[in-house]
């Protein structure tokens, strides 16, 4: 799943991200009223996609503990000024109809994340990893997004697939880690129930 996830987010890069290099660019042009709103959300974010992938290492964890805390302490900071700045980007953008929708995932993001903190910071560990697995997919929207809009036939459908595809994506980042985690906790207590009737 990370490595699909890793594809995407090169994809997007190569394809997309790049171009803000060229000052002629579609993308240029567009934030060029707003640089340094997608400087502050852009960048924090990035780092936030970056950083949270070796969040979910185990090894991470066990060998380096310092190290995982330390990425994130960043993680967490990188979402409090991303996120916020993310509702004031799309305020500023002339798509009003994904208004809403940047709303929706900053708040999600926010708070599965907000929520990890306390539980990490009350020793609820297992708790804080479970609602790490919650606010991560609000940052893939980013990537996953834009891996899916180059896709011809939605492109062909021009704002109505754009705000199809990002509504999608945000109402699966909603959902999906729930549905994984409460099968995870399925087939745990599958395992030991196998383990008792064995013994």
């Amino acid at each position: 799943m990370l490595v699909v996830f890793g594809l995407m987010a090169l994809f997007v890069l190569l394809t997309r991200e790049m171009t803000l290099l060229d000052s002629h660019s579609f993308l240029r042009q567009r934030y060029a009223q707003i640089p340094w709103l997608m400087l502050a959300h852009g960048v924090p974010g990035a780092l936030a996609i970056f950083l949270g992938v070796f969040q979910f290492s185990s090894r991470l964890r066990q060998r380096y503990l310092q190290l995982h805390r330390v990425m994130g302490r960043i993680y967490v900071g990188s979402v409090a000024i991303s996120a916020p700045v993310s509702v004031a980007v799309a305020m500023a953008l002339p798509l009003p109809t994904l208004f809403m929708a940047s709303v929706i995932q900053a708040v999600g993001w926010v708070t599965t994340t907000a929520t990890a903190l306390y539980c990490v910071r009350t020793g609820k560990i297992q708790q804080h990893r479970e609602w790490m697995m919650r606010s991560y997919p609000f940052a893939a929207v980013f990537v996953v997004v834009r891996a899916i809009l180059p896709i011809p036939a939605i492109e062909r459908m021009g704002v109505f697939g754009i705000a199809t595809v990002v509504w999608s994506v945000i109402a699966t980042a909603c959902f999906l880690p729930s549905f994984v985690i409460a099968w995870q906790a399925l087939a745990a207590s599958r395992r030991a129930e196998k383990v008792r009737t064995a013994a």
